[in-house]
């Protein structure tokens, strides 16, 4: 099973040669670390979380570089694990792809098959689909970030078209097998925050959730999600992050696409997080 491209040429470069200048110019730029990374030659001997966000790299990238640049310090995973919103509706509650590989500009990524049997045999609601996938871009963006930075890791895809806590705790308890089985991992929650509000509101929003992760409280961050009506896309896969407890959160960056565009009137919240 081969998974081509979905939004190669719309939310990033098509070209190889752009891409990499790309990704180059989300280190590099005014809100990213200001550096490219120094990649830790040696294996990651423990797992670890980062929460990065999936627009198109010309509003988002800068954001998504500092989880990156961090995780580069703490040595090569064998495996990501990737966790993002299903914003096309197609597919199955909880969709995961087994089998194959994923292209982009950059070459082709595998599957970690053995991690994907561990998860299907271990959550109540997870199940092999491809159309949950197929349309995505909440997982595909992430993918050239890790070519450039790692080469081809396998991978582990997620698609959450159900969000609730009970998927959550499931996927939670399942995934923390997956580790125990392959301990040098690295489980990316892709998500982006408030939506389509003015650059105060969807600040003031963000700093919401953005408190809620740094407490490391899941049942806070549905209420704060639900209370305040704050428009996060992947709040799902940030939960699962949160209940497997891989370690304490930092919050790398935040910031919004009013930022880079200059238009505040309707933007989009972005954050970048580690945990270790």
């Amino acid at each position: 099973m081969k998974r081509e491209p979905a939004v190669a040429g719309l939310f990033y470069p098509f070209d190889p040669t752009s891409l990499k200048k790309e990704i180059e110019r989300s280190f590099l730029g005014d809100l990213g670390p200001g550096s490219l990374p120094k990649v830790n030659k040696s294996k990651l001997e423990k797992p670890v979380g980062i929460i990065s966000p999936h627009a198109g790299y010309m509003y988002s990238g800068q954001v998504a570089s500092w989880g990156f640049y961090e995780l580069a310090k703490q040595g090569t995973p064998d495996l990501f694990v990737l966790i993002g919103p299903n914003h096309t509706g197609f597919g199955v509650r909880v969709g995961i792809w087994d089998k194959g590989e994923w292209e982009t500009p950059l070459g082709a990524v595998s599957i970690h098959e053995e991690a994907a049997r561990i998860l299907l045999e271990s959550s109540k609601h997870a199940s092999v689909s491809y159309e949950s996938h197929t349309r995505e871009h909440s997982l595909e963006v992430q993918i050239p970030f890790i070519q450039y930075v790692f080469g081809n890791v396998p991978i582990l895809p997620i698609s959450l078209l159900d969000q609730s806590l009970s998927v959550v705790k499931d996927l939670s308890e399942a995934l923390k097998k997956v580790l125990e089985a392959i301990p040098s991992t690295v489980v990316l929650a892709s998500t982006d925050l408030n939506h389509y509000e003015d650059q105060q509101t969807t600040t003031n929003k963000d700093n919401l959730v953005i408190r809620m992760i740094e407490d490391m409280d899941v049942k806070g961050l549905y209420k704060v999600l639900e209370e305040y009506e704050v428009s996060m896309c992947g709040y799902g896969g940030v939960g699962v992050l949160l209940d497997m407890k891989i370690g304490k959160p930092k919050i790398l960056k935040h910031a919004t696409s009013g930022d880079v565009s200059g238009d505040r009137l309707e933007v989009v919240g972005y954050m970048s997080a580690i945990f270790v």
